[in-house]
């Protein structure tokens, strides 16, 4: 099956061989990017404009509560516009059958956008300048022959608690705030393994500035978050310790070095939505968080 949107009307058709039918309502449509590694972020198109679509999502349906999207992705095949003949468009009644000039995408080829590595990829739905992230969970071939994809969000949502200024040391609020904020829009803005970094940077801010404060010593602030989190009592507080550790040994695979000595796996989305969370579970075992 293909699409097809009138640029002027931004009526959508819907059909096979270049013959459609308005749709009505009209579907949610975005720009979609495949992010594949951080660099493709740069692949993301400067406005909503249709000619510089290379893909696009339709969106069949949308649970708030779960953060879960199911849809199509249709692919533009190049040329734009192109000829059409659609029947009367329902909002449009007195349209006689006629040729139409629309901007068509095709949805039996999106599949081979992502090749094997679709399950990794994340989705960049809208434009440079407004963009959400999603994640691939699941594909299925319909009776269409257009392949149906579930999405779930990837974001700070329900995740990230929201902190409780009063309880923070004065000394280390500014920069608790800071880095909690950097992790935030990475969450929304970034690869994989940016959002670990910046779960680290906060992590071993929050833990240091926290411990600093216990121990009456501001030295530990500097110090590295795998040895700062050996520093503490794994008996009285083995959460922060054993989460701070496990968040510093993310962060080390990122680095190349660290790759080729310990032959570990590189870093993955699932690895990010985990470093999220685990930076949750640290502010609330600080008390930090309402």
């Amino acid at each position: 099956m293909m699409i097809a949107i009138d640029e002027s009307s931004k009526l959508v058709y819907e059909g096979q061989g270049h013959y459609g039918y308005g749709l009505w309502p009209s579907p949610v449509l975005s720009l979609a990017t495949p992010i594949l590694e951080e660099t493709d972020f740069q692949k993301l198109p400067p406005d909503a404009d249709l000619y510089s679509a290379k893909l696009l999502f339709r969106e069949d349906s949308f649970d708030p509560v779960t953060r879960v999207r199911r849809g199509r992705f249709y692919v533009n095949p190049g040329t734009q516009p192109q000829p059409w003949k659609v029947t009367p468009h329902s909002f449009l009644p007195s349209q006689a059958l006629t040729p139409m000039s629309l901007h068509g995408f095709d949805g039996r080829s999106a599949l081979n956008m992502f090749g094997e590595g679709f399950e990794k990829a994340l989705i960049a739905l809208g434009s440079r300048q407004a963009f959400t992230l999603w994640r691939v969970i699941g594909v299925e071939r319909i009776v269409t022959g257009e392949d149906l994809f579930t999405l779930r969000a990837r974001s700070t949502l329900g995740v990230l608690p929201e902190l409780d200024q009063s309880a923070i040391p004065d000394h280390a609020r500014h920069k608790v705030n800071e880095t909690v904020g950097k992790l935030i829009e990475a969450a929304y803005r970034a690869g994989p393994e940016s959002v670990v970094d910046r779960a680290r940077d906060v992590a071993q801010w929050c833990i240091g500035a926290w411990l600093s404060t216990k121990e009456g010593d501001p030295s530990l602030r500097l110090i590295d978050l795998w040895e700062l989190s050996g520093k503490i009592s794994e008996k009285d507080f083995a959460v922060i310790r054993n989460t701070g550790r496990s968040l510093a040994r993310l962060h080390a695979r990122n680095k190349p070095n660290v790759q080729e000595e310990k032959s570990t796996r590189p870093v993955t989305e699932d690895d990010a939505e985990y470093s999220i969370a685990a930076v949750g579970l640290v502010l609330r075992e600080l008390g930090w968080s309402n």
